[in-house]
């Protein structure tokens, strides 16, 4: 019964309310849209039936951009409503679907879940990756309102997770394999873990990944160029993009270009902080490695880099132009990596054909790097030495540092076609609802 999670989730945050209750009385993020995390969304008007989108956070409401637009084209007799858990989630879907109604997802509470699902009326739930809620599942399956997940992914930890769920209650089991549902798998193995949970395989389709349907393969010359002349970037420089990286990797790459550069004296470097409230403390890094730097704010106000640019760092101090920098890079490091936090995105330089090089930590990346080196598209490294190492063999060998990046690409283009196929699969419900409606 829902009670049974009810009561988990009040006991711990009665537990918990010393660490919570100040955060959410000091910290105004905390606070943003609890009155509808508690339930309080308004009422949707029911002059259409309803599609309901859960994204987590930013990376999922990017992944649906092309599947609402196709919906809307095709099924333009449903309303969608859009809900997210996080504040950038809500900020950046108020930018992307500006006519739709968005909100905060509810706390998975038994009273609160009913009283969303009753305002919004929805006729189905589409769930993004792994957003299975028990006491929001259990709540569907009563109002008869079929969920489906697209891009579902479900490890062996998460599959031995919802064991233990489902013989906590056999209702949150029942809620999950219920036979409305429909699960639309990013590879054959969440389909495979989904069957051993119970989800009958007729409920299962593989239809792949739709975050690769939004990776750009090709970009704008001018937008290069600009880049290019900005940063004073000439024919024959090397230009190594250090992106997105974290605490504990700047030093050892300021080292590794420092040691490089001695061989190859046209290597430009160019740093990307994951977070930009840390530039102070990597100017600090740079000053003391005896390199200078140039921060891109001050580019952007017309100051020139002048003389020995070789040995002047590049300190990217903005926020949102990664994509763009990737675009002038001959070689690319993908940071979070070198240091245990999962790595980042790697594959919008792959999209790029940029030769890529990564540390040891990429856990939170596990399907995208094995489709790299699957491919021998990706360059994995343990440590400084080897980073060096790695790099200047790259370096000394541009052609294959090439077909690397190449391959990279050809894994991206390969893997694009999600979005159509999970529309296919939806096509067969939602064709349904307009034949009842008509």
């Amino acid at each position: 019964m829902s009670i049974i999670f009810d009561v988990v989730y009040v006991t711990a945050l009665v537990f918990g309310s010393p660490y919570f209750f100040p955060k959410l009385i000091l910290n105004e993020r905390y606070r943003s849209g609890l009155a509808q995390r508690l339930g309080r969304v308004d009422t949707r008007r029911r002059e259409k039936p309803c599609i309901w989108i859960h994204c987590a956070s930013v990376g999922e409401i990017l992944t649906i951009k092309a599947l609402v637009n196709s919906i809307e084209k095709e099924f333009n007799y449903f309303d969608i409503v859009i809900s997210t858990n996080t504040n950038t989630g809500l900020s950046v879907a108020e930018k992307y679907f500006r006519d739709k109604k968005i909100f905060y997802f509810p706390l998975d509470l038994s009273w609160v879940v009913n009283n969303v699902l009753n305002a919004i009326h929805p006729s189905y739930v589409i769930l993004i990756e792994l957003e299975i809620w028990p006491n929001f599942l259990i709540a569907t399956a009563k109002k008869q309102i079929p969920v489906i997940l697209l891009n579902a992914r479900i490890s062996e930890k998460s599959l031995k997770w919802y064991r233990i769920l489902g013989k906590i209650s056999k209702e949150f089991f029942q809620s999950l394999s219920n036979k409305k549902n429909i699960f639309c798998t990013r590879t054959r193995d969440d389909a495979t873990r989904l069957m051993n949970l119970g989800i009958a395989e007729t409920q299962i389709s593989i239809t792949g990944n739709m975050k690769f349907d939004n990776i750009v393969t090709a970009f704008s010359e001018d937008t290069k160029n600009c880049l290019l002349s900005l940063f004073e970037i000439e024919q024959d420089d090397k230009v190594v993009v250090c992106g997105s990286t974290h605490v504990g990797e700047e030093a050892i790459l300021l080292r590794v270009f420092k040691q490089i550069n001695a061989k190859f004296n046209k290597l430009r470097l160019v740093l990307v902080p994951r977070h930009i409230e840390r530039v102070n403390d990597i100017i600090k890094l740079i000053e003391s490695s005896g390199l200078h730097y140039v921060r891109k704010t001050s580019l952007d106000k017309g100051i020139k880099i002048g003389d020995h640019k070789h040995k002047i760092v590049i300190l990217v101090d903005t926020v949102g132009e990664l994509l763009n920098i990737y675009s002038i890079a001959n070689y690319v490091f993908v940071g979070k990596s070198l240091v245990p936090q999962g790595g980042q995105n790697i594959m919008e330089p792959a999209g790029l054909a940029k030769p890529i090089i990564v540390g040891p930590h990429t856990f939170n990346f596990t399907e995208e790097v094995q489709l790299l080196k699957e491919a021998n598209a990706i360059k994995i490294v343990q440590d400084e030495s080897t980073l060096s190492n790695e790099l200047t063999y790259l370096l000394e060998h541009p052609y294959e540092a090439q077909e690397l990046g190449n391959r990279a690409q050809f894994v991206v283009t390969k893997q694009m076609g999600a979005t159509e196929r999970n529309l296919k699969v939806l096509r067969k419900i939602l064709l349904k609802e307009r034949t009842v409606s008509v």
